[in-house]
């Protein structure tokens, strides 16, 4: 039977075509608590699953979504070479006894380069 002939059957019936009730399945995280703590846990610790919840990965899934938050997996990087390695501990040795003055200037001028160059792009 097709849906219009069922409508039509439904409309001679009770000369209505409105949908019937039908019962709805509550929700696993049925309280805005149980959302907020799925969406801080995932957000506090990225590596974290959320246990403990009675809902499924799906649902866990659903909610971390309607919040903004997908699943990612890191980057992966290339390993150090030696020569990389080599120069990496030549550098902190050259820096190993900088104040801690030095180290806020050198930090406070790679931000002003980063402000600068972001307002040229």
């Amino acid at each position: 039977q097709s849906v219009i002939s069922r409508l039509q059957q439904r409309h001679r019936e009770t000369g209505r075509v409105t949908e019937r009730h039908r019962s709805v399945r509550p929700l696993a995280t049925s309280h805005a608590d149980d959302d907020r703590f799925i969406v801080n846990s995932a957000l506090w610790n990225r590596m974290m699953n959320v246990r403990g919840t009675r809902a499924s990965r799906q649902t866990i899934q659903n909610r971390l979504h309607q919040h903004g938050l997908r699943a990612r997996r890191p980057a992966r990087v290339p390993d150090h070479t030696t020569r990389h390695r080599r120069h990496r501990l030549a550098w902190a040795r050259e820096h190993l006894h900088w104040t801690r003055n030095q180290e806020n200037y050198i930090s406070q001028l790679h931000k002003s380069f980063i402000r600068t160059f972001e307002k040229h792009t």
